[in-house]
Formats: C-alpha cells, sequence, structure tokens
C-alpha cells in the first residue's frame, strides 16, 4: 500500500466513530488557547490502543495518580491533571516541585532529574516527567471512554490509606479491564488483529510492502492456506480451515479498500475536480462515506421486522446464499476462492466433523479422498436454482402487493417484465381535448392509484401484465411457508413484511444473477469448471492428508 502501511489502514479502519471522537477530543484539548497535548503525544495515546498495548501506561498512570494527590494539597489528583496548563514535561516537573516546596508532597516521594520515585512499603517505582504527557493524555482520554465516576471509583479507592505497590497494582489491572471491556465493542479484537498481520507480512513478503490491494486474489488466498495451514496455533490464531483464510482475507481486502477511500479523502487538500492538483472528486465523497462500513448482508435485512414475519427463504436456501452475500462486491474479484471455500471447505467441515466423532481411519480416508461434496458445476446449477426460486418468491409478493394496491407492486412489475407492453396503458389516461390550450398534468399518485385499481383487468391493461398477475397469483398459492396462505392476504403487518422484502429480494435476485453470469464466462487457471475441479481436488486433498493424515 502506498504513503500508509497496510496495518495502520486496517487499525484505522477498525475503529468506532465514538472512539475516533475520544481522540479527537484529547487531540482538540486545550489550555488557554493552546493545545494541551502535542500531536506526537496524541498519535502515541491512538497507537497503543489501537495496539491494545496500553497495560504498561494504565500502571504507570496509576503511580501518577497517587504522586498527583500528594501534590494537590488535599484538593486530589484532578488539580494536578487538569490545573497544570499545556502537557509538556518541563511543565510538569514545575508543577511537581511546586508541591514539594509547599510541603504538599507525601512521605516516600524523590524528585529526581529525570522524573519522581515512590517508595512503597513493598518496592518503588518510578515515573519520568518525559512520559507524563502521554499519561496525562490516557487520563483524558479514559474521562472520554470509560466516564469519570467509574474511572474516579476505581482511583479513590486505590488512594486509601497502606497504599502499596501491589495494590497500585491491583487497581491498574482493574482498570485494564474496563478499557479492555469498552474496546471489544469499538476496536477490532485482538485475534483479529493478529490475523490481518499475518496476512499483511503474507503479502509484503511475495508482493513488497506497497502491494495492491488487487495483488489480494484467488492464487494468494490458496497459496498462503497451503503454506500456513500446517503451522501450530500461535497466540490463538491459526488458519487450518481454507474457510477463515478465505474469510479473513476477505476482510482484509474489504478494510483496505474502504480505509484507503477515506485516507485518500482525508489527505486531499481541497475539493474539485483536478486530481494533479491534489483535489478530490466532489461526486465522489458522498460515495465513499456511505459505503464504508454500511455494507450488510441483504438476508440479515429479511431477519429484520416487519420481513421476519415471512420465510422468503428457508434454512437451507439462506446457507447456499450466506457466503455469497457476506462477500459482497469481492465475490466478483475472487469468484474461484469463494466457490473453493463453498465446495472444498464444506468438505474440510466434513472431516472435522468426523474427527470430533471420533472416525477411524478408513472412513477419514474416504472423506479425504472424495474431499468435495458437490462439484464446481453442481454448485453452479445450485446457484441457478437460487435464481429461480427469488424470482418465484418476487412473483408471489408481486401478487399479495397487487391485491392490496401497494405502488411497490409497480416497481416489481417493471423489474420482474422490463420488456413488457405498457402501451394499453395509454386509454386509461386518455384526456379529451378541450380545445382552450390548457395543459393538465397528472398527479403520479393518481397514475398509480388508478393503474392499481385495474392492474387484473386485461380488458384495460393488456395481455401482458393481467398474465403477469394471474403468474404472480399462481407463484403465491404454490408456496406453503410462514406468511404464505389466502388467510394472510389481508394480514396489514404481512403486507408491510412483503413490500419492505421485494426491495431486498429484487437487490438479491439481481446479485445471483450476476454472480451466475460471471462464473459462467470466468478465466480459470484451468480453462473450464469441471478441469478447475478436478486439478483442485487435488490440491485439497493432498493438503488434507498433510493436515489430518492418512493416504487418499
Amino acid at each position: 500500500m502506498s504513503h500508509v502501511s497496510a496495518e495502520q489502514l486496517v487499525i484505522e479502519s477498525g475503529k468506532s466513530s465514538e472512539l475516533v471522537s475520544a481522540f479527537q477530543m484529547v487531540a482538540e484539548a486545550e489550555v488557554d488557547g493552546q493545545p494541551k497535548y502535542s500531536q506526537q503525544t496524541c498519535r502515541d495515546l491512538a497507537k497503543a490502543i489501537a495496539c491494545r498495548n496500553y497495560s504498561r501506561a494504565v500502571l504507570e498512570l496509576c503511580h501518577l495518580v497517587h504522586i498527583a494527590e500528594k501534590c494537590g494539597g488535599g484538593l486530589g489528583y484532578e488539580l494536578f491533571f487538569w490545573d497544570s496548563g499545556p502537557a509538556r514535561p518541563s511543565a510538569l516537573r514545575a508543577n511537581v516541585l511546586r508541591g514539594f516546596r509547599e510541603g504538599q508532597a507525601g512521605r516516600g516521594m524523590t524528585v529526581t532529574g529525570a522524573g519522581v520515585d515512590v517508595a512503597y512499603d513493598d518496592g518503588k517505582f518510578s515515573v519520568t516527567f518525559g512520559r507524563m504527557p502521554f499519561l496525562m493524555a490516557l487520563m483524558e482520554f479514559l474521562i472520554t471512554t470509560i466516564g469519570y465516576a467509574e474511572l474516579n471509583a476505581v482511583l479513590r479507592d486505590m488512594l486509601a490509606p497502606g497504599v502499596n505497590s501491589r495494590s497500585v497494582s491491583t487497581h491498574a489491572n482493574q482498570l485494564s479491564r474496563l478499557i479492555y471491556d469498552y474496546l471489544k465493542e469499538h476496536l477490532p479484537s485482538a485475534q483479529n488483529q493478529r490475523k490481518f498481520r499475518r496476512l499483511i507480512a503474507f503479502m509484503e513478503e511475495r508482493r513488497g510492502a506497497d502491494f495492491a490491494v488487487d495483488a489480494i486474489d484467488d492464487t494468494a488466498v490458496l497459496d498462503f492456506w497451503i503454506a500456513e495451514s500446517a503451522k501450530e496455533s500461535a497466540d490463538g490464531v491459526d488458519f487450518r480451515m481454507f474457510q477463515t483464510v478465505f474469510k479473513t482475507f476477505l476482510r482484509l481486502r474489504q478494510t483496505l479498500e474502504q480505509s484507503a477511500d477515506l485516507h485518500a479523502l482525508e489527505t486531499s487538500f481541497t475539493i474539485g475536480v483536478d486530481r494533479e492538483a491534489g483535489e478530490i472528486d466532489p461526486d465522489a465523497i458522498y460515495g465513499i462515506i456511505q459505503t464504508v462500513d454500511e455494507y450488510r448482508s441483504p438476508l440479515a435485512a429479511l431477519q429484520e421486522p416487519p420481513a421476519d414475519a415471512i420465510k422468503f427463504l428457508n434454512q437451507r436456501e439462506t446457507g447456499q446464499l450466506e457466503l455469497l452475500f457476506e462477500s459482497g462486491a469481492a465475490a466478483f474479484v475472487m469468484p474461484l476462492s469463494l466457490m473453493r471455500c463453498e465446495v472444498f471447505g464444506k468438505g474440510q467441515g466434513q472431516i472435522t466433523q468426523a474427527l470430533r466423532r471420533r472416525a477411524d481411519k478408513q472412513q477419514l480416508k474416504t472423506l479425504i479422498a472424495n474431499c468435495a461434496p458437490e462439484t464446481y458445476r453442481e454448485r453452479q446449477d445450485g446457484f441457478a436454482k437460487l435464481r429461480v426460486h427469488l424470482d418465484r418468491v418476487l412473483l408471489a409478493s408481486l401478487h399479495v402487493l397487487a391485491r392490496n394496491r401497494r405502488r411497490e407492486a409497480i416497481n416489481l412489475v417493471v423489474s420482474l417484465r422490463p420488456e413488457i407492453d405498457f402501451s394499453p396503458l395509454a386509454r386509461l389516461f386518455d384526456i379529451s381535448d378541450d380545445g382552450d390550450d390548457r395543459v393538465v398534468v397528472l398527479r403520479a399518485a393518481s397514475v398509480s392509484d388508478q393503474f392499481l385499481n385495474v392492474i387484473e383487468d386485461s380488458e384495460k391493461v393488456g395481455p401482458d401484465i393481467a398474465g403477469l398477475i394471474a403468474e404472480a397469483r399462481k407463484a403465491y398459492r404454490g408456496l406453503s411457508r410462514q406468511g404464505f396462505g389466502d388467510d394472510m392476504l389481508d394480514d396489514t403487518d404481512i403486507t408491510e413484511g412483503f413490500a419492505q422484502g421485494a426491495g431486498t429480494l429484487l437487490d438479491m435476485s439481481g446479485h445471483v444473477t450476476a454472480f451466475a453470469e460471471l462464473l459462467d464466462r470466468a478465466a480459470l487457471p484451468e480453462t473450464d469448471w469441471d478441469r478447475q475441479f478436478e486439478a483442485d481436488k487435488g490440491v485439497f486433498s493432498d493438503q488434507f492428508v498433510v493436515l489430518y493424515g492418512g493416504t487418499p
């Protein structure tokens, strides 16, 4: 990746908007019109939090709170953190020295040239002046994210009489857990970050530090799995399952694409159309902002009210579409990887299930030799059948919406049959000519209502439209699932579910159709899908022998 590392882009893109705002609040903090924290301090803070490298810093902060409490003249540690001016080592050193001169510092504290040494009954600890600005920025961050009340409860308990080094460490661990709990909701997991680092290291070794996103392709996915799948798990990360590898590369590619778009947006000097001058096209801004982190599988939309009252897809159909829609646009740049995952990934799942059942060697040998529950051609046929089913459900939806005079029915008519003959409708909207040159404007709502009122009358709308409605009625009556049935036709909630689900189903149908057409013309290493299947079967079977033993 150019200008900024792939790892940095991954970290930045994973931050929630709330976490980004918290960092911005620290960066924008001012004292007497001056920035309270330097840019370097803010960068160091963001890096420590994003990389989850904050445990040592939290321990230092707790010791600094102990120092600050003693320097505050009985007014609390808050005085030191928020009444010390800009957070600069020299200013903080002067503040500490002033506290000592005024006899406010507690016993066991010694100011040195570098910082403050604290002697507890059970050990010593030092906090340097150079480190204090960072620790103060960390405190500011914690106030914003965890909140003062919860933070103060931990710190006040730590400052009770008889504080020692062990009790400070105990409370630092408690504070670290609060940070951990917060980051679970606002930052990718540490395990996912470690997975990304392994993939990035592989890509950089393979294509250089400035590798392009397009370098993440079908070949890279397979090569990585073969190279890494047999390695022992490290730090909770392993790549034994091909599906894990594909999905992780999928997330990496999506993350790099999205974060690179945002990085380009943030680093453009001005808005305009002069690319050579570093300007960003204003028409591109809206699209960038809207697509980053906003893609959701349409399958999820069908599980939300009111559409969830209707079983548009059963469990088997949903399972067959899940990976395709999880992949989003990446399915069209890594179609072979998706097919490998659908076929051999599921075969690997059968092998691991057999191992859990303690299958004998012969059973394992058979599973490895026949490591694909279906061929690529059969999977293509499966997508074709899903296209047919989606069209059938859309027709059934048209019946419900047309019967209830919902305007969504018009969109379905046009979408399902774009070539349909609409010329008979002209008679519906004839306007007599009074010869007075008046212009008569028909309201869209009025036209829609008139059309829906006669949509089943072939004499008024023509045989094509009436025939489509008859086909829709037949499709509806042919489905025996939750939400379908004559007793449901007049249910308002069910009608709303069909109205919402229809748009989602149209998008899904278009996506499945486009992917199926891509598979038909895909350029494959082995020329066609039959030869590709045989070649891949050998590769996966050999690797499964390495992973699980036995001879195919």
